[in-house]
């Protein structure tokens, strides 16, 4: 495994370049190496089931093969994984910001660079890599270099740093979010005047809104009040402050809200204050403090309206687990809700709270039929519907707990999660709570022998049983998955086989190629491998795979029995069923997610809410199968899918991976409706904004794969593109301008330039070939005769006159069948020297004979003799 780390007390700068490079090393595991900051602790308090980093004691060092280290080069200061930067078998990349050290860490790379945060160095690989990230993922980045760079003010920003900045507020950083968590260095009159401020606080509780008035008298102006002031609000925890202080005869004030119910604008405009709703200013002469005080006050009290409240944001009904329940029907519970935790209840009384990880626990202590009460945590902390959500906030926080059951009258009446006080924090862009989607209710015994025997070839099944038979030997699982086992079902042609093995897909593979006389691939760091049998047939073989920390404080046991936490991760139900190999159970069908249902009713779903999310791609997937096996994309799924389109989700998209997709639709045998699918529900615009849907001419679409089928089968060429004749179909209407912008977006490679430059000159070929009646078959040559086979589709695509098409059929007729006879040795054999002379010679034998003129070999060697004679004398050798 690779791990990322920091360094031990690890501050907001660190953190966030863990994050980065989490974006960079996706499959490497993120790992505290010792001890947090005050600040950083309180921040993975609420987010610590977003992030998902590990600690150092949860890491068996002799997994690890890489380490990568940010915001430092110390070994010393890696704490608890010093150990791991002194193996010589480790390769080490390293991303810091510090000055350079005679006793740093060597590594492959070490990206060490003079800037203010070395986040900054990360979000700049992230750009250049064209790696997409998240609002969310934007804010934590963000929260790391305003933190390392004083808020951009201190000595040691460069210019990097703000660029990074602002590509970073560009993906959505929330500053208010930031702000929550930063702090500042005052100076000493700054601190002077705070000690002044805190001593005076006046708390105020006005429509369940926690205010602060701070006021104080100074002769001298203090500069940076409105950081005080926010300062103020942190150290207070409050929802908004007042700051009212004399300096210089003049009255001061600066308001700062973190509510919405709170509106610091409002409250300061009737005293010549301006700004923000969360942030304004007021410069008063001719009044006291004591005036201020009393008039701010009494606009409060005017325009405060009741904040939120856990009766505003709480879930209800509550899913909950009857105390009587085993530890193994509460993870089927939790997985089939997707909940890390649930209450526990006796009736209608809650007793306990269980959580997901006590349930792996139990479970891998073979404790799933224990009863949940012998399990749940009893000291419940709760809350009533009236509770303020920052008190809730500021219980979740100091008790370190992940939700909050609402109890009102001794009666569970709903529940507050993390993610909704993530929701209140971060609106729209942060997720919403985890759903699942799929049904498994009556999902009964079927086993798919016989449909394997009959509509599987021989040597293929041969290999299927073989797989199992060796997985049975070694005391693995073997399973085929995904692609194969849905279009086994629907009688669909599909050879594509993957297999996954619990186990070692290492040892299967290597093992299954030496047995069937075939060679292995093996790919180490995925667990994977390919297995290439003499007949060129491949199939890739994986291993399914988790790790669990058994408690307490164990080294991760690594347990290769998650078939479905593999499954569960694929895009739709109907791509997650699985067929056993082992000869026991040879042929049974697994489906955990009722990916068998959903084939039969039709249906393509998504297995969970945050799905398309988490990869947009999977919204023209799901086109692509709704259409090519004439399904429906689900309700729910049609909903979440058109909400992730809203969201801009596809925008985020690197330009590649959309052309992938595209490629996969138009490969389609009718991808005409995928396309009208597209313009329906929002896609067309992130794909082809240029292109005006409904000027492509649908009727040339239609018969693109009759004039493709013809072509292959008229003059014998398979390797046809057909997705790019339906690509200059598509792009037919564009202007210069128009094409040079989607040529410059997608990157198409040399041979799909070229046929889309050639597309360009159809209606100049097509209108040279109807002007000129007696055209020869040589001048239509000189046209086209280096055309790509998906360009002369295209061109026969566009002809309605019947008698083109016959000159350009004719054409492409006799070209398949003219060939010179004679060659540069039958030249030499004249007396002509070799060069250029040989080529002009043939080329002109060509013309002669693709025009008919001249028939057989006899005839090109009696033209060429004349020709020796008329104009090619000096080409004879002397």
């Amino acid at each position: 495994m690779d791990i990322i780390t920091s360094h031990n007390a690890l501050d907001f700068d660190g953190l966030a370049a863990m994050v980065a490079a989490g974006k960079l090393y996706p499959s490497a595991t993120k790992v505290f190496a010792g001890t947090l900051s005050r600040k950083v602790k309180k921040f993975m308090a609420l987010y610590k089931d977003t992030l998902m980093i590990r600690s150092a004691k949860e890491v068996n060092f002799d997994e690890v093969k890489g380490l990568i280290v940010v915001d430092t080069a110390n070994a010393s200061r890696l704490g608890q994984l010093k150990e791991l930067a002194g193996k010589r078998d480790i390769i080490i990349h390293i991303y810091d910001h510090h000055p350079v050290m005679d006793d740093d860490i060597k590594g492959e790379i070490a990206e060490i660079h003079k800037v203010g945060a070395a986040t900054t160095i990360l979000v700049e690989k992230i750009r250049e890599a064209g790696i997409d990230i998240t609002p969310f993922e934007a804010t934590i980045l963000a929260l790391g270099i305003y933190d390392d760079t004083g808020s951009l003010l201190f000595t040691s920003t460069t210019p990097r740093d703000v660029y990074a900045v602002a590509y970073l507020l560009e993906k959505g950083a929330n500053l208010a979010v930031i702000a929550d968590f930063l702090e500042h260095t005052f100076s000493e009159e700054q601190k002077n005047l705070m000690q002044e401020l805190l001593g005076s606080v006046k708390r105020l509780n006005i429509g369940h809104t926690d205010i602060v008035l701070a006021c104080a008298k100074r002769k001298d102006f203090v500069h940076g009040l409105d950081l005080i002031t926010y300062r103020l609000m942190e150290i207070e925890n409050s929802e908004a402050v007042f700051t009212i202080v004399l300096m210089e005869g003049k009255v001061n004030v600066v308001g700062r809200s973190r509510t919405e119910t709170v509106k610091v604008n409002k409250i300061l405009g009737d005293m010549g204050g301006r700004g923000h709703e969360k942030a304004a200013s007021a410069v008063i002469k001719g009044k006291t403090v004591e005036d201020i005080v009393e008039l701010v006050e009494q606009k409060l009290k005017e325009n405060i309206n009741s904040g939120l409240t856990a009766r505003d944001i709480m879930s209800t009904p509550v899913k909950t687990i009857p105390a009587s329940f085993t530890m193994e029907e509460a993870f089927r519970l939790m997985l089939r809700y997707g909940h890390t935790g649930m209450p526990v209840v006796d009736g209608d009384k809650i007793i306990g709270v269980i959580s997901r990880r006590d349930v792996d626990k139990a479970r891998m202590h073979d404790l799933g039929h224990v009863p949940v009460k012998g399990f749940m945590t009893t000291d419940v902390i709760t809350a009533s519907p009236d509770t303020p959500v920052a008190q809730i906030q500021e219980i979740m926080v100091e008790k370190d707990i992940g939700r909050l059951p609402i109890v009102e009258k001794g009666r569970l009446v709903g529940i507050v999660s993390r993610t909704d006080i993530l929701r209140t924090l971060h609106g729209g862009d942060y997720p919403e709570d985890h759903e699942v989607l799929y049904d498994v209710e009556g999902n009964g015994y079927v086993n798919l022998r016989e449909l394997l025997e009959k509509k599987v070839p021989g040597d293929i099944l041969k290999i299927l049983e073989t797989a199992g038979k060796i997985a049975d030997e070694f005391g693995f699982k073997m399973y085929c998955v995904g692609g194969f086992v849905r279009d086994l079902i629907l009688s669909y042609p599909n050879f594509d086989i993957d297999l996954v093995v619990e186990g070692d897909g290492e040892k299967l593979a290597v093992k299954l190629a030496e047995v069937m006389g075939g060679k292995s691939r093996i790919h180490r760091r995925f667990g994977t491998g390919v297995v290439i049998f003499p007949d060129g047939f491949k199939i890739d073989v994986a291993t399914a795979r988790t790790e669990y920390y058994e408690f307490p404080a164990a080294l991760p046991r690594v347990e290769k029995s998650s078939l479905r936490e593999d499954l569960y991760r694929r895009d739709f139900t109907i791509n997650t069923l699985a067929i056993y190999l082992n000869p026991d159970r040879f042929g049974e069908l697994i489906d955990y997610f009722g990916g068998r249902k959903d084939l039969e009713q039709g249906y393509v779903r998504i297995l969970y809410n945050l799905s398309f999310i988490e990869d947009p791609t999977r919204i023209m997937r799901a086109i692509r199968f709704e259409q090519r096996y004439n399904f429906r994309i689900e309700p729910d799924t049609l909903r979440f899918a058109r909400d992730a389109i809203e969201r801009r989700m596809l925008g985020k998209l690197s330009y590649k991976r959309i052309l992938q997709e595209i490629i996969l639709i138009l490969s389609e045998r009718n991808p005409l409706p995928a396309l009208e699918r597209m313009k329906e529900i929002g896609v067309w615009q992130y794909v082809f904004s240029e292109v005006d849907f409904d000027k492509i001419d649908k009727g040339i679409l239609r018969r693109v794969p009759l004039v493709v089928g013809w072509f292959k089968e008229r003059y014998h060429i398979t390797a046809i593109r057909e997705w790019l004749v339906y690509l200059v179909v598509i792009l037919a209407q564009l202007d210069e301008e128009e094409l040079n912008r989607i040529l410059e977006r997608y990157k198409f490679d040399k041979y799909a330039a070229k046929v889309i430059d050639e597309s360009k000159e159809v209606g100049k070929v097509l209108k040279e070939v109807e002007l000129k009646e007696d055209i020869k078959f040589s001048e239509i040559d000189l046209l086209i005769s280096k055309w790509s086979p998906e360009s002369i589709v295209y061109l026969l695509l566009h002809i309605k006159d019947e008698k083109i098409w016959e000159k350009i059929v004719g054409y492409l007729e006799c070209k398949e069948k003219v060939k010179l006879e004679i060659n540069g040795d039958d030249l030499k054999e004249l007396g002509l020297k070799p060069g250029p002379v040989y080529k002009l010679i043939l080329d002109e034998l060509y013309i002669l004979k693709i025009d008919g003129i001249i028939k057989d070999k006899e005839q090109e060697l009696q033209t060429v003799k004349k020709w020796i004679k008329e104009k090619y004398s000096y080409a004879i050798n002397n």
